[in-house]
């Protein structure tokens, strides 16, 4: 974890954010699929998948600085995360 981390909704927001996104990336992990998670895993292994979650959940905690969710929290992770993971633009394989 980066030593100068900055919590823009609070820290139980982010690790719930962050629990919620390993989950993701876990399930995705088992899939073998042509993505940029396991392509995160395949060339920079367990810790660039760390650096991956860390990257996504700080990403989408500032996007969602100060929101007040209503039943849809879980539904924007998973969009998010789809989002991310399926960007073949190149530059979405660190964050």
């Amino acid at each position: 974890m980066k030593t100068d981390k900055n919590f823009p909704n609070d820290f139980t927001s982010w690790i719930e954010t962050h629990h919620e996104i390993v989950m993701y990336i876990t399930r995705k992990l088992q899939e073998s699929a042509d993505d940029v998670i396991n392509n995160v895993m395949n060339t920079r292994g367990t810790g660039g998948i760390y650096e991956l979650a860390e990257d996504w959940t700080d990403e989408f905690e500032e996007q969602n600085t100060d929101r007040e969710w209503d039943g849809e929290f879980h539904d924007e992770i998973d969009f998010f995360c789809y989002t991310k993971n399926h960007n073949n633009n190149g530059n979405n394989a660190q964050s």
